[in-house]
């Protein structure tokens, strides 16, 4: 079985949602006007730059900010193996490969909110952006994407963390994830994950030295979406995210890289149906549609 989290005592309608992200500790609600001002970068060296709580001194907090959206059809590789292509020289190595996908304004009446608020969203994150002093010979690889006029949020999460003896008491503010595996469904074992036969002995060269990180995905009666439903589950549904902001400066390519790292997502809404057309199973001996 798949852990089972205990639900929240409130009920999840939308005015309980918004109270909840804006009120709630452990976080920001990512329309909150000005987060720039509780914000500062740790500096990880090679290991990139996590946005944390301002003021930490010595013992730093990651930034989490958190919001309601969809998850846009398009580009989506929460997949078993993020769509990684072994023949694709630009997709480097399978131990490194991260899931992604694009969260978009809910298009949902009920969760107005998330459409009203997101421009300002955008604006916080591109204020986050720009904290880092950036060169003019270097690119810039935003989180905000714009593809035909829609504008998004590129959300991602690493599939795999190497097995370390020793803990990493730096991971969280480097952007690891150091999941607990205790107790999880034998479907989130390394040693079982179902990836493409394009992949297999990629994946089967991990196992040593390698384990899984499955999504911190839940659905909406709080039980950790199985991997094999990720695709079905989550291409187009309305979910609450809460997501940390990190950066990478790639000297070698002048390239400045953010990104928004999946701490937790679960799903408030499932995907709306496809559209249905008349002319589907339509037999074509039959004749025309339109003639009956």
């Amino acid at each position: 079985m798949s852990p089972k989290r205990k639900p929240s005592s409130a009920t999840s309608t939308p005015a309980s949602v918004l109270q909840k992200l804006q009120n709630s500790a452990g976080g920001f609600y990512a329309a909150t006007p000005r987060l720039i001002r509780h914000v500062e970068y740790f500096i990880g060296g090679q290991d990139g730059n996590i946005l944390v709580n301002k003021g930490g001194g010595l013992q730093p907090t990651e930034f989490i900010i958190r919001g309601v959206f969809e998850i846009s059809r398009n580009d989506f590789s929460f997949t078993l193996d993020g769509n990684f292509n072994p023949s694709n020289v630009f997709h480097g190595r399978f131990a490194d490969v991260k899931l992604s996908c694009q969260l978009t304004a809910a298009r949902n009446d009920s969760f107005r909110f998330s459409s009203e608020d997101f421009p300002d969203i955008l604006d916080n994150l591109a204020h986050f952006e720009g904290l880092i002093p950036r060169p003019e010979e270097y690119d810039k690889l935003s989180v905000i994407h714009n593809s035909l006029g829609q504008r998004s949020i590129k959300l991602t999460h690493s599939l795999f963390e190497a097995n370390n003896d020793q803990q990493d008491t730096a991971g969280e503010v480097y952007g690891d994830e150091n999941y607990w595996h205790d107790g999880l469904n034998p479907k989130f074992n390394i040693t079982t994950w179902p990836v493409a036969d394009r992949c297999k002995g990629h994946l089967e060269s991990l196992v040593s030295t390698h384990s899984i990180c499955p999504l911190p995905a839940y659905d909406s009666d709080h039980n950790l979406i199985l991997p094999s439903q990720y695709e079905l589950k989550l291409k187009g549904a309305l979910v609450e995210v809460h997501m940390a902001f990190c950066h990478h400066r790639v000297k070698s390519r002048k390239r400045d890289i953010f990104s928004t790292v999946l701490r937790e997502l679960t799903i408030l809404l499932p995907p709306a149906a496809m559209p249905s057309s008349p002319f589907k199973r339509h037999h074509l001996n039959a004749g025309p549609l339109k003639a009956f």
